[in-house]
């Protein structure tokens, strides 16, 4: 990829200041996944997790939910599984909107795998109920 993810978030930063939230939260998705591809994991998921909040400010869940989505699995990557655990389940919410059925699974089946690296089996089981429920 040869987008410069810094000039992206130049660019970003001055659409927020003049609050055009949906082309600031484009050109940091953008930039977290220049970030991912040169394995900056950790930058990625959080400029991912930023973009996703600011995807929800213009209504636009579908970029929110795969925001969230890819900053948990960087996250996971990581071994950062609290975290991913949080923005899987968040991005599982937002797949239910959309009514995702498919990806809101592989959300909760991934927040249920995070639960069981913590070591909260219960947790983990009761993702996993709601996984196949759904």
């Amino acid at each position: 990829m040869s987008e410069d993810p810094e000039q992206l978030l130049r660019e970003a930063q001055k659409l927020l200041e003049e609050e055009d939230f949906g082309r600031a939260a484009y050109q940091e998705f953008l930039a977290a996944k220049a970030y991912a591809s040169r394995k900056e994991f950790e930058k990625a998921a959080e400029i991912y997790e930023r973009a996703a909040k600011h995807f929800i400010k213009v209504y636009d869940y579908e970029y929110s939910a795969n925001s969230y989505m890819n900053a948990a699995k960087l996250y996971n990557a990581t071994k950062n599984y609290q975290k991913a655990k949080e923005l899987f389940l968040k991005a599982a919410e937002y797949f239910k909107l959309l009514r995702d059925d498919t990806k809101r699974k592989q959300c909760l089946t991934s927040a249920a795998r995070c639960a069981s690296m913590l070591g909260d089996e219960e947790e983990a089981e009761k993702l996993r109920k709601m996984a196949q429920t759904s």
